[in-house]
C-alpha cells in the first residue's frame, strides 16, 4: 500500500470512529479491518482522477507551464492519483 492510501484509510477511520469512547485506534485495528479501509481510500483517490471544473480553474495557474496542454487537460492530475493509487 502507498503511504496515500494509508493516510487516507486512517482519516477516514478517525473520522468514523471519533465518537466512540474510547475511540478504536488504527493501531489495534486487525489487517482485514484496515485493508477495508484501504478499499474505501483507494475507491475515494480513484474518484478524484478526473478533475471537476474547479480542480481546472486552480490548474490555469499555470499556463505558462513548460507542457501547458499536458497540465491544462488533467494529465499532471492524473499521473499525480495513479502515483498515489500504485503499490510500493
Amino acid at each position: 500500500m502507498t503511504d496515500m492510501i494509508d493516510k487516507i484509510a486512517r482519516a477516514m477511520h478517525a473520522s468514523v470512529n471519533g465518537h466512540v469512547i474510547p475511540p478504536p485506534t488504527w493501531d489495534n485495528q486487525s489487517e482485514q479491518s484496515r485493508n477495508y479501509w484501504r478499499i474505501g481510500a483507494r475507491a475515494a483517490i480513484t474518484a478524484l482522477r478526473e478533475p471537476n471544473e474547479a480542480m481546472f480553474r486552480k490548474l490555469r495557474l499555470y499556463e505558462n507551464h513548460p507542457d501547458k496542454e499536458f497540465v491544462m487537460d488533467g494529465g499532471m492530475w492524473r499521473e499525480m492519483i495513479d502515483a498515489a493509487l500504485e503499490d510500493e
